[in-house]
């Protein structure tokens, strides 16, 4: 079968060699841009490395925000870590995480600066909500983009069903992903070992 430009690794730029400060200012850049840390950014950073530049298959970034979700530290920091990391090694982790960093620790210092003692004030008040309200789309926006881009198998469905199930009882977030992270590592972790030419087919 064919695969899609996207999750092709011959169409991916994965061959590049990525420059440091290229991967510095894009990560940046990103981080500037946008609001709601990390499920609201992961959206943006696929289009903007997948889709545009094509430095990582569809595949690596999914399978990179998988990672990046289930471990500690902020989602955002972890998937530019990641991210770089299979660019450039462990330097280029630590450089597209502090591209990612810098523009919160700027905005906050600024804020600290100039904004707190306005945060009562009815503008700045109505500004905060209004983020919050688009920050809920960007997040509602990324689950709808990589869910439909997940096989709808009985793996899947009972891995998110699991989740969903845990999060309905009032438990903290912590177990849902710690529990659904085992359960999927137990049920798919055939997937997780190197594919033969068969199982490539059928992933395409």
């Amino acid at each position: 079968m064919n695969s899609s430009k996207h999750d092709d690794p011959s169409a991916s730029g994965r061959g590049k060699r990525v420059s440091y400060v290229s991967l510095f200012f894009t990560f940046f850049r990103l981080g500037l841009m946008t609001f709601g840390g990390g499920f609201a950014m992961a959206a943006v950073l696929r289009h903007e490395i997948v889709l545009k530049r094509r430095w990582l298959t569809e595949r690596d970034f999914i399978d990179t925000l998988s990672i990046a979700t289930s471990i500690p530290g902020a989602i955002a920091v972890n998937l530019a870590f990641l991210e770089g990391r299979r660019l450039r090694g462990l330097p280029g982790g630590f450089t597209a995480a502090a591209g990612t960093m810098c523009p919160s620790v700027l905005t906050i210092l600024l804020i600290v600066r100039f904004v707190a003692p306005y945060f009562d004030h009815p503008v700045i008040a109505a500004f905060l909500k209004g983020c919050a309200v688009a920050v809920a789309g960007q997040i509602a926006f990324a689950a709808l983009s990589f869910a439909r881009r997940l096989r709808r198998n009985w793996q899947n469905i009972t891995v998110c069903g699991t989740g969903l199930i845990i999060l309905g009882m009032g438990l903290h977030p912590f177990w849902a992903v710690a529990t659904t992270t085992l359960l999927g590592y137990l049920i798919m972790r055939k997937r997780m070992m190197p594919y033969d030419s068969t199982e490539a087919e059928e992933i395409k």
